[in-house]
């Protein structure tokens, strides 16, 4: 038995006394009661360090968690941004594949149809002229437009600008303004009749003419003249804007395809309406029979004329591919715009570069500039690609 013990059992065995017996009975009792309150305090102490670890422990498990949380959720992102991004190349690549199928295949029906006249002859979805097979998951669209059957606005004058405006249903008060802004922006040599120096000083950003083609339609927004007859007060295209577009392109050809015109670029070559009406009538019954002009006698003879009017013809020699490849919801889109070889097509607008290439090439020694593995007998001229354009 321990002290504390003894002295416990010696105080309950000698009972009530008195004097000094009493006192040292007081006094065991009292030791007794601290040692009590010592080992309350002590199980107490323990008790609260205990509980001071536990919740140590569950705030590093709670720290742990957060923190492993968080690096699942930024690998779950950078592997998903890595999975897109490798399927967008993925993607690319198949569309740029589509694109060269389409392309052959447009070559194609060109060497044996002695050119392309006509949509109705097929060459509008290439794709499905062959058997082509995309990736598997994907799928791949081809259409092919004909870009020639609009007004050339790099070959237009001021006669047939001035028709096609008209045509359009721009106002008579307003086509000669806007005739004269045109030609101001695009043609160096131009001397502007409304004392127009194609120099803006006082706008926010200054600017001047770039004296070129147009690259753009959306750089019609920077001649006032053409600004305040196609664009309304938010600066959106107006319907006589739309309609100016829809018939007229920025690219240079020589004609016209007579085959595919709309009728505001007939009108703009000199036709009369009741003679597009005609034609137009016409384009509609033939388009059961899959029948077209091939030649430019045909065009006359149909037409009730000796000769086509001059910028008209009946070959299709700039072209609008779009492609349009699919995988579940992401799509990669390519538009571009194709010369065939050898047919006088292109952007005045690449001039200079063409130059330049011209001067280095002429610069470049013989012996590499005639070497035949560097060069490519391409049936088509790429004269502009976009990807994914929002336009």
């Amino acid at each position: 038995m321990s002290a504390p013990d003894q002295s416990l059992s010696l105080s309950l065995q000698e009972g009530p006394q008195s004097g000094p017996t009493k006192q040292s009975s007081w006094i065991a009792t009292a030791r007794l009661g601290g040692l009590r309150d010592d080992r309350a305090e002590k199980g107490r102490n323990r008790t609260n360090r205990r509980g001071s670890v536990v919740i140590f422990v569950l705030g590093i498990i709670l720290l742990a968690a957060f923190l492993i949380t968080r690096l699942m959720d930024r690998a779950a992102v950078d592997l998903a941004a890595e999975a897109k991004a490798a399927k967008r190349a993925d993607l690319r690549e198949e569309a740029f594949s589509a694109l060269e199928a389409a392309l052959a295949v447009l070559a194609d029906r060109a060497a044996v149809g002695e050119g392309l006249h006509d949509v109705s002859e097929g060459w509008d979805r290439p794709l499905e002229l062959m058997d082509y097979m995309p990736t598997e998951g994907m799928t791949a669209e081809v259409t092919v437009a004909d870009e020639t059957g609009k007004l050339s606005l790099p070959r237009a004058d001021e006669e047939k600008l001035a028709a096609y405006l008209e045509a359009v249903g721009c106002p008579a008060t307003s086509t000669d303004r806007v005739v004269d802004a045109l030609l101001t922006w695009t043609q160096p040599d131009h001397i502007s009749l409304e004392g127009d120096t194609g120099e803006y000083p006082t706008a926010a950003l200054p600017y001047a003419a770039p004296q070129r083609a147009l690259r753009t339609f959306e750089e019609l927004r920077a001649i006032p003249a053409v600004r305040e007859v196609f664009f309304d007060e938010q600066g959106r295209w107006n319907e006589l804007g739309q309609r100016f577009r829809a018939g007229a392109s920025l690219y240079s050809f020589n004609s016209t395809n007579g085959n595919s015109a709309v009728g505001d670029a007939l009108l703009a070559h000199g036709l009369d309406r009741s003679r597009v009406a005609a034609i137009e009538a016409s384009r509609r019954e033939k388009a059961l029979g899959s029948s077209f002009y091939r030649s430019a006698a045909e065009l006359a003879g149909a037409w009730g004329r000796d000769a086509t009017p001059p910028g008209l013809g009946t070959e299709a020699v700039c072209l609008h591919v779009t492609v349009r490849v699919r995988f579940g919801g992401r799509e990669q889109r390519l538009d571009a715009w194709v010369s065939r070889g050898g047919v006088g097509t292109g952007r005045t607008a690449r001039t200079e570069a063409r130059q330049a290439a011209e001067q280095q090439t002429a610069s470049t020694p013989a012996s590499v500039r005639n070497n035949p593995r560097k060069r490519l007998d391409y049936p088509f001229q790429i004269l502009e690609l976009r990807e994914n354009d929002g336009s």
